[in-house]
């Protein structure tokens, strides 16, 4: 292969060999990669084992079998110093759930057991965000606890403040 050309056939014929239809999605899920990219990237399936989110946000990944630690390191344990600490680490970690979730079911949208896990997720996480500004004030600009007479963003402490 020296020039554009054969670059170009070589690729568009291994494309046609994989049944490539970039416009049916139904059609690229029910394809067959076959051994091109067997090895190019690991893909979260079924097989892999989901972790609990706590575990999960520490590594930055929720499937077990995806996280491959870098030499001896561990994640570090993470300890809230407050009340508000701990309930925004909660939040903080459901999120992450929720977003690496999402990303899985893009992919796998058959998947019930994720499927059930990421709703029982967002519900856990609406609960405590609300929990939360009950208790320390808005976490977003569209939060309930906006819905007062005066701007509440003032009367909590500001980033520098908290302890």
């Amino acid at each position: 292969m020296n020039n554009y050309n054969d670059y170009y056939n070589y690729f568009n014929n291994q494309l046609n060999d994989m049944n490539y239809m970039p416009n049916n999605y139904e059609m690229m899920q029910d394809m067959n990669y076959g051994n091109a990219f067997q090895n190019t990237f690991m893909m979260p399936t079924a097989q892999n084992q989901i972790i609990d989110s706590y575990q999960g946000f520490l590594r930055g990944n929720m499937f077990g079998d995806l996280y491959d630690p870098y030499k001896n390191y561990q994640p570090m344990e993470l300890k809230a110093q407050t009340e508000r600490e701990s309930l925004l680490q909660q939040v903080q970690q459901l999120k992450f759930a929720m977003i690496d979730l999402d990303l899985y079911l893009d992919t796998h949208p058959n998947d019930r057991e994720a499927l059930n896990l990421f709703n029982s997720y967002r519900t856990q996480e609406k609960q405590l965000c609300e929990q939360f500004e009950n208790k320390f004030g808005p976490l977003t600009l569209d939060s309930n606890a906006l819905n007062a007479n005066n701007w509440v963003w003032i009367n909590g402490p500001w980033p520098w403040e908290v302890k």
